[in-house]
């Protein structure tokens, strides 16, 4: 296994960092509202987010037209100048999304908690139901016939009778870690874009689900441990020559 490191150019496509809450009892989208002013320097734009929900019925095996409810204001995303950080504040949780270029954990982890205490104090939810550190990468291969073993400690395996050329393939597992009761669903997928050049996107969802209380003082610990299983994942699954492209 290669061993972890900072990686200056790591191929990090998107990192998002995800509170799931409980509402409190009427709880309204709109309350994050007055929340504007608050962050307008950080974060100028702000989009509304309203929920619908479709409901889909057949009745004597004729397919009926869809009913739509409108869920009402679900929250509100506020983003960065240049849209490349965004924080969505939902009535079912917290978001922060960062977007290419990827600064670092050390940058992004303060404002992570400092956005989670303003929306805590602000939506008041009941409890935390799931903490999440996820990262999506995207590994580009050189041109040409590419062997995977080259590139993944965990391409998928194909029977030496079948020819070896793969154009594309989808795997996901959830990988569970019961001393530290942390888990992972990690997926990757060969693609092509239009110019015909390959690349594995590679997926890592680390999180924790439970019901821990908004001001429980472990939540910062266990997003830390996310972080860590999420790097184990990372480095153990490319090989060094994949690593070495990145730093």
């Amino acid at each position: 296994m290669p061993a972890p490191r900072h990686l200056r150019n790591a191929p990090i496509t998107e990192a998002i960092f995800d509170f799931r809450v409980k509402a409190r009892v009427g709880f309204r989208g709109e309350e994050f509202a007055p929340l504007r002013s608050q962050l307008a320097n950080r974060f100028p734009k702000m989009e509304d987010r309203r929920g619908l929900q479709a409901t889909f019925a057949v009745v004597k095996g004729k397919s009926q037209p869809p009913v739509v409810q409108d869920l009402g204001m679900q929250g509100y995303f506020f983003k960065s100048a240049d849209e490349k950080t965004i924080a969505q504040f939902r009535v079912d949780g917290f978001t922060l999304n960062r977007l290419p270029p990827y600064t670092s954990w050390e940058e992004l982890f303060p404002l992570v908690i400092e956005l989670w205490r303003l929306y805590s104090a602000t939506a008041r939810p009941e409890v935390i139901t799931r903490l999440a550190v996820r990262y999506i990468n995207r590994i580009p291969f050189p041109p040409g016939p590419v062997k995977l073993e080259t590139y993944l400690r965990s391409a998928p395996v194909i029977p030496s009778e079948l020819p070896q050329h793969v154009s594309s393939f989808l795997t996901r597992v959830t990988i569970h870690d019961p001393d530290k009761d942390i888990a992972a669903h990690v997926a990757q997928a060969l693609e092509a874009d239009a110019s015909g050049q390959s690349a594995v996107i590679f997926d890592i969802d680390a999180f924790k689900q439970g019901e821990f209380a908004v001001d429980d003082p472990a939540i910062e610990e266990t997003l830390n441990r996310l972080r860590d299983f999420k790097n184990l994942i990372f480095f153990s699954s490319l090989t060094e020559e994949t690593i070495g492209r990145f730093e």
